[in-house]
């Protein structure tokens, strides 16, 4: 009998840059030299909006024949061995970390709750199974989705009611800041409004990772009046919302900004613990535009920054103590306004440390997804 060792589930972790030919090339051969001749059970790979995702998704899918590849396109790549831009990144779960899986890709242009069920049920299809049935302790939902038409409530209310036991993790694709266009591969097959859904068994103990870095600091807000359908608040507690928040936060409402929206999110609380909520911009008539929907009759709270870095490593090291106290492997989503605040302290370097040198790859994210969609926010899986 042959005893399966800590080295044969370890995932294997890649990032290049270049044309795209030589990206995936070198790609492939480093996720390969990492899998030492095992076979991957699941690949994830996150890769700059400048790259035409035809000549990425089809040759990334033939090179990990009958497993599930899903990718999406970023506004920035990290991985164990780095963070930049303009490149690509991806992870190799293995087979035994990846008992099983199935994913598919899901169209959302038409119709967002239909495009979605009909991702679950071709995942639902290809395990034979409905999600709803699968035990939580083994199984785990990972969602790439399309950043920039708001699908995303929707998108994890739909895949929620299908599997309401599982933990769904995700992010949301970037582009580079452009603001123009994103997209979502499954296998050989792209949507520039899509939904990517990976359903799979590890084999291996798992830990979702959510880390944020703030606190609140006290000031309460109720939404009362919204333009639900452009994420904006018009009014918290019958007064306009810029008038409101500019006195929890203690300024002036002249500087209400991009630069207090980044120190000064707000948080829904849950158990003492934010998931926030990213103002975007000042909206005419004193109305705020959101990252993520906040209905009427929401309470919120002031929140304050604290070390993005610090809290990271804690996060990731507690994941790790959950799964046994070592990791195989983890794939990561953070928030591209984390990624421009580590831009501004310099702080990409130790961010990437804070894994560890666990085998890893993400993307910086236009949202986070788990138990909903967030903003803000580190989320992610680490695999024992």
């Amino acid at each position: 009998m042959s005893i399966a060792t800590h080295r044969d589930l370890a995932a294997a972790s890649a990032r290049a840059t270049g044309p795209a030919p030589d990206a995936v090339r070198a790609l492939v051969a480093q996720l390969h030299a990492g899998l030492g001749g095992r076979t991957a059970g699941a690949v994830l790979w996150f890769a700059s909006s400048a790259y035409d995702p035809a000549d990425l998704a089809g040759p990334l899918a033939d090179a990990f024949p009958g497993a599930s590849v899903l990718g999406c396109s970023t506004a920035g790549e990290f991985s164990d061995d780095g963070s930049g831009t303009g490149g690509l990144t991806a992870v190799a779960l293995p087979e035994g970390m990846v008992v099983r899986s199935a994913a598919a890709l899901g169209e959302l242009s038409d119709d967002v709750a239909a495009g979605t069920d009909a991702a679950v049920a071709a995942v639902e299809a290809r395990l034979g199974e409905p999600l709803r049935g699968l035990d939580p302790a083994r199984h785990l939902a990972l969602v790439l989705i399309d950043g920039l038409h708001a699908s995303e409530e929707l998108v994890n209310e739909r895949i929620g009611n299908a599997a309401p036991l599982l933990d769904v993790v995700g992010g949301s694709a970037g582009d580079d800041l452009r603001f123009e266009s994103t997209w979502v591969a499954v296998g050989r097959s792209v949507s520039r409004h899509g939904v990517a859904l990976l359903v799979l068994e590890a084999g291996v103990p798992f830990r979702v990772v959510k880390s944020c870095a703030f606190s609140s600091v006290g000031h309460r807000l109720t939404v009362t009046r919204t333009d639900a359908s452009s994420r904006t608040v018009l009014e918290f507690d019958h007064l306009s919302a810029v008038e409101a928040y500019a006195d929890a936060v203690g300024i002036e409402t002249e500087c209400v900004d991009a630069t207090a929206f980044m120190r000064h999110p707000l948080g829904l609380m849950i158990d003492g613990e934010p998931w926030l909520r990213s103002p975007r911009a000042v909206v005419d008539h004193g109305g705020i535009a959101f990252y993520a929907a906040v209905p009427v009759g929401t309470a919120v709270e002031v929140v304050d920054a604290g070390d993005l870095v610090t809290a990271t490593r804690e996060a990731v090291r507690d994941a790790v103590a959950a799964v046994g106290g070592r990791a195989g492997g983890a794939v990561m989503f953070n928030c591209i306004l984390r990624r421009l605040q580590m831009d501004a302290e310099n702080t990409a370097p130790a961010f990437v440390e804070a894994f560890d040198g666990i085998p890893v790859a993400g993307f910086h994210t236009y949202g986070e997804t788990w138990l909903g969609h967030v903003n803000q926010t580190l989320t992610g899986v680490v695999f024992g």
